[in-house]
């Protein structure tokens, strides 16, 4: 199919458009688009972008610069979500690119060597365009991981959003996900039912104003599916392609993705 030019994250043809696969959808924002296009690892377990894959360019800023923000995540399912979720979270001269481990354990386990492979980067001429944004389930022991992502990144020798005072620049921001990244979902219930029509408000009595206080975010959120339709089963990634399009940022409920939000705007 057609398509040749992207335009704030839509696809046109035309007559000097290149021609794709059959059955490829022409638009690369579109996650069945993401899906499709090839992947490649490196170091180890991480997963990084092609050509074929890379995110869409945000606009450059009005004085010509563009920032570039790498994601570390633990799972695909956070990937599938922001990558919806960064073009309203971002700053508009912000490009970014995901980079997925296998699991918590292993982002954990390699991430002083990764942060140190950015810290070259950052030492060469021209580099200092980069920041870094770590984002991780609490799972439970939230100061344990925070401990452990600053650590990380002091021994890295690159500061961090924490660690930054007053106008200082950071080239590191820790966040996580309380306690899981469905937690996320539970605190808006409405773009849930936007989502998942059959979801009733009843549905969710019963479940704490605060959904970072919910100690098994994900299977809470099954618990509620499956009260609208018995035959629903774990899909992380379904659920965050079909939930993040409906979440409404300021109305989010969650103070983890409100903090996570805050950090990203303090890239500016």
């Amino acid at each position: 199919m057609p398509w040749s030019r992207r335009r704030s994250g839509f696809c046109t043809g035309g007559p000097t458009a290149t021609r794709r696969p059959r059955g490829w959808p022409t638009c690369p924002t579109s996650w069945r688009w993401w899906k499709k296009a090839p992947r490649w690892a490196t170091s180890g377990s991480v997963i990084s972008l092609t050509w074929a894959t890379r995110w869409p360019r945000f606009p450059r800023s009005q004085s010509g610069s563009s920032m570039r923000v790498e994601f570390l995540l633990e799972e695909e399912s956070a990937e599938a979500a922001l990558r919806i979720l960064l073009p309203r979270l971002l700053p508009a001269h912000y490009t970014p690119k995901l980079r997925v481990f296998r699991g918590c354990q292993d982002l954990l386990k390699q991430l002083t060597t990764v942060l140190k492979g950015y810290k070259r980067r950052l030492e060469q001429p021209g580099q200092q365009d980069l920041r870094v944004v770590v984002l991780v389930d609490a799972d439970g022991i939230a100061e344990r991981r925070r401990q452990e992502l600053e650590q990380a990144a002091t021994e890295a020798g690159l500061l961090t959003y924490a660690q930054a005072a007053g106008q200082q620049p950071f080239y590191v921001v820790n966040t996580l996900a309380v306690q899981e990244l469905e937690a996320w979902f539970l605190g808006d219930p409405l773009a849930i039912q936007a989502a998942y029509p059959r979801v009733r408000p009843q549905h969710f009595s019963g479940l704490p104003d605060n959904p970072d206080t919910v100690a098994e975010a994900w299977e809470t959120l099954l618990r509620v599916l499956q009260k609208a339709d018995p035959k629903a089963t774990k899909a992380k990634v379904r659920w965050a392609e079909t939930i993040a399009p409906h979440l409404d940022i300021a109305r989010n409920s969650s103070p983890s993705f409100q903090y996570f939000r805050q950090c990203l705007a303090r890239l500016e």
